[in-house]
């Protein structure tokens, strides 16, 4: 009996040896999410190379995916698409980083300054309630038809999101906070730099992404209402000549300048905010 005893003692005291758990061979949730962008950004190509001709759609309307990418690189067109983008980038940039800049220093005054938010804030929303499509002939006046009057419009679009997003954020910092660093003896220039606006960075990178969008569209805009050059120059050039392809080859431009240019914003924010969960 003693003997059984004990080696039953001996059994429940030896440590019971895990086996590691099974690798989970299933594809992440972000792998998969990529997988199904790319499987339905497939099937649309597909749909638009074969649909146009079994629907018998003319071609000045809805052009086949071939034809479409025989504009995009066509070698004689190249030269002129690479300059049409380099002009509308240089005013989406300009104008960003005027917008951006005057949205944030602005914010963050209104901010302190309720009076003075309460009074200027109401012009700023009349200002920007105007279509800018309106007031952008206006700008070709004063400004005539180089870049300048380009800035402006992108200038006047980037900069309401961003200040919208960047008060809202400054606003919603915990008042605790605030009195903390206040009793601590941080200056008023410390309690901003180092608490409100941190804890308004998600908000501000939101209202930048926000302004990345509208400031192509007020780039093309304004290029349509009077330009010498950039890419809404050669849209209504191409649509003048009814080359349908070419059209769609330029918005493909387009559009793969706003996807990059918002790309670059979420790789800063990754950097950036780092304390938020991607």
């Amino acid at each position: 009996m003693t003997t059984t005893s004990e080696s039953t003692d001996t059994a429940l005291d030896t440590p019971t040896t895990l086996k590691p758990p099974k690798r989970n061979r299933t594809r992440s949730p972000r792998r998969r999410q990529l997988i199904a962008t790319l499987s339905v950004l497939a099937a649309l190509l597909v749909a638009w190379q074969y649909l146009p001709q079994m629907l018998e759609t003319p071609s000045y309307v809805v052009p086949v995916l071939s034809d479409v990418l025989a504009a995009l690189f066509d070698p004689a067109a190249l030269p002129r698409y690479l300059d049409a983008a380099a002009a509308t980038m240089t005013e989406v940039g300009l104008g960003l980083a005027i917008g951006v800049s005057l949205g944030l220093v602005l914010a963050v005054t209104l901010s302190q300054l309720p009076t003075l938010y309460g009074i200027v804030f109401p012009y700023i929303v009349a200002i920007e309630s105007i279509p800018k499509v309106a007031i952008a002939p206006l700008f070709v006046i004063w400004f005539g038809f180089g870049l300048a009057s380009k800035v402006v419009v992108v200038v006047l679009l980037a900069f309401f999101p961003v200040l919208v997003n960047t008060i809202h954020g400054l606003r919603s910092v915990d008042r605790d906070l605030v009195d903390l660093f206040r009793v601590n003896g941080a200056t008023p220039m410390q309690i901003r730099m180092r608490l409100l606006v941190p804890a308004a960075l998600p908000q501000i990178f939101s209202g930048l992404e926000l302004a990345v969008a509208a400031a192509m569209i007020g780039a093309i805009v304004a290029e349509f209402v009077g330009a010498q050059r950039g890419l809404g120059v050669l849209i209504l050039q191409a649509q003048g000549r009814m080359e349908t392809p070419a059209v769609f080859a330029l918005l493909i431009i387009l559009s793969s300048l706003g996807i990059a240019l918002n790309v670059l914003v979420r790789l800063l924010r990754r950097l950036v905010v780092t304390w938020e969960q991607h």
